[in-house]
């Protein structure tokens, strides 16, 4: 039985008419009413928030997930350099259908608690209170969110990929991306409605987070850490 007794989060709400609602508790055991809580409250800041049966999402392996909860960090990804733009539903199942079956190293979800797209719309992946795979080594206590594009610049990168983004830039045809200004507002809002349920006192692009390799040493992108440094400011929290 859930037990109702224990406050975690308490606030006060506005409706329609611009009056204040009755504020609304929420048990810090009651983890189910926690998420509803979070959804709810993304659309009553009138964002649109897409919940998992709504993407098509894949059934996940939660026999083999870990729970987690005491939030205090939330990481920033952007979704890597072969996305743009687009439907965002498609990239997510894309992105679940890649990070589930890719043999010794398969995971029981998307990664990602949660993504937002170019259009400011909040998705929801990773049920939040599983432990994420988002950032190597790292996922404890940490909520993961991607930005459905590529935010990173031609230059940035090793390999193949870079150099013929470098030598397509240098035509015209790979202009640097921009994060656009209704997602800007959007992941600014849904930041602060998570440090409204959970304690988070750090924000961090991916690779900011110790020992990362690989893409994560690129993710969230040059433009996006732009905007995690300019997130960190309006919000107060600290850098990993």
């Amino acid at each position: 039985m859930v037990d109702y007794t224990i406050e975690h989060w308490t606030t006060g709400q506005t409706d329609l008419n611009g009056e204040n609602s009755l504020a609304i508790s929420i048990s810090i055991n009651n983890r189910a009413a926690t998420r509803q809580a979070i959804i709810n409250h993304v659309r009553q800041s009138g964002m649109n928030f897409i919940e998992r049966s709504n993407w098509a999402a894949h059934k996940n392996r939660s026999q083999r997930m870990r729970d987690d909860w005491d939030y205090t960090k939330i990481a920033i990804h952007h979704a890597g350099r072969s996305f743009n733009c687009g439907p965002a539903a498609l990239q997510l199942q894309d992105i679940q259908d890649m990070q589930m079956n890719r043999g010794v190293d398969a995971m029981d979800d998307i990664g990602y608690h949660y993504a937002l797209d170019c259009f400011g719309n909040v998705f929801e992946g990773r049920g939040i209170r599983f432990k994420g795979e988002n950032v190597s080594h790292y996922n404890t206590g940490v909520i993961g969110i991607v930005l459905l594009e590529n935010l990173s610049s031609s230059d940035e990168g090793y390999d193949s990929v870079t150099a013929i983004r470098k030598f397509l830039h240098r035509m015209g045809f790979d202009p640097t991306p921009s994060v656009p200004e209704i997602q800007r507002q959007s992941i600014a809002k849904f930041i602060n409605i998570l440090c409204d349920f959970f304690h988070i006192n750090t924000l961090g692009g991916h690779r900011e987070f110790p020992g990362q390799s690989g893409e994560g040493k690129i993710c969230p992108g040059n433009v996006g850490l732009t905007l995690v440094g300019e997130l960190r400011k309006t919000t107060g929290l600290s850098a990993p």
